[in-house]
């Protein structure tokens, strides 16, 4: 069996219109690779408490490998509110605090084929610092920042945070973001964000606009990819940014992006648009 691909970054309890439901964009985009039929091991802070049972389940059950790092405030809890057609979150100390101690992983990290980061603390020099020294990163690593305001509200975190973007995403296969990311980030157009990674050496910049589709940036041009007219009516948008990013990991760990990214995109598109057909954050495939 080949190895799994590393996904790294957040697992939690989303705690929607009264129920709880096992999520977490780094943990959505493990279970979505298992579901799309690619190995993933995911590496979050999991405590050994209600919420991380639910998550320890989650994953097994779905036949995600987890690697639970030490998690002194217990498993995150994420209170979700619906803002229109987005969720807006409200974190508990352990989602403020996160952290994902990566000390002693680096030889899993080496023979991973691919890494993917996803909703990290990334104001962390020392969250960094590891994923700086992948060695062939711009072969096999991917990147969402996946910034939300309930984790960058200390002094100076979203500077911190957009230096650790910056210094990663110069280093990556893949970066997916948002409009709504490089505002609050940068406070610039995700297209603007685009350009500035391209010549610092990003491989390529997926840039996600909801409803009006997506666009895949690199040296070479664009490719873009409108969502799909499905006929079932969308439930929620939960997870379906992360559709797209385990969407297009699996075409790379395919190697269908090395014919361009037009297909991907196109893939992506669609298994989103199932995504938002269901409630939760759990990938789904395409009618």
């Amino acid at each position: 069996m080949p190895e799994p691909v590393v996904v790294i970054g957040d697992a939690l309890v989303d705690e929607v219109d009264g129920a709880s439901i096992v999520g977490g964009a780094a943990l959505n985009v493990a279970v979505g690779l298992a579901r799309l039929g690619v190995p993933a091991r995911l590496v979050a802070m999991v405590g050994d408490d209600g919420p991380g049972r639910l998550v320890r389940a989650h994953c097994e059950r779905h036949g995600v490998d987890l690697i639970a790092t030490d998690a002194p405030h217990g498993t995150a809890v994420a209170r979700a509110e619906r803002d229109g057609g987005t969720m807006r979150y409200a974190f508990t100390e352990a989602g403020q605090r996160r952290f994902v101690d990566l000390a002693g992983l680096g030889g899993m990290l080496g023979a991973a084929p691919l890494v993917v980061v996803s909703c990290l603390a990334l104001e962390h020099e020392a969250q960094v610092a590891p994923l700086l020294e992948l060695d062939r990163s711009r072969e096999r690593l991917l990147v969402d920042p996946n910034a939300r305001p309930g984790y960058l509200t200390a002094d100076g975190a979203r500077e911190r945070f957009a230096a650790g973007l910056d210094a990663l995403a110069a280093r990556a296969l893949l970066v997916k973001v948002s409009d709504e990311d490089t505002e609050l980030v940068y406070g610039e157009d995700a297209d603007e964000t685009a350009a500035r990674w391209l010549a610092a050496g990003t491989g390529a910049v997926a840039v996600t606009r909801g409803a009006a589709g997506a666009r895949i940036a690199t040296a070479a041009g664009t490719v873009d990819a409108p969502v799909p007219h499905l006929a079932a009516p969308i439930v929620d948008t939960i997870g379906a940014g992360d559709a797209v990013l385990a969407s297009l990991t699996a075409s790379v760990a395919a190697g269908d992006h090395e014919g361009g990214w037009a297909g991907p995109l196109e893939r992506a598109m669609a298994v989103a648009a199932a995504t938002t057909r269901a409630a939760g954050g759990l990938l789904q495939l395409p009618p």
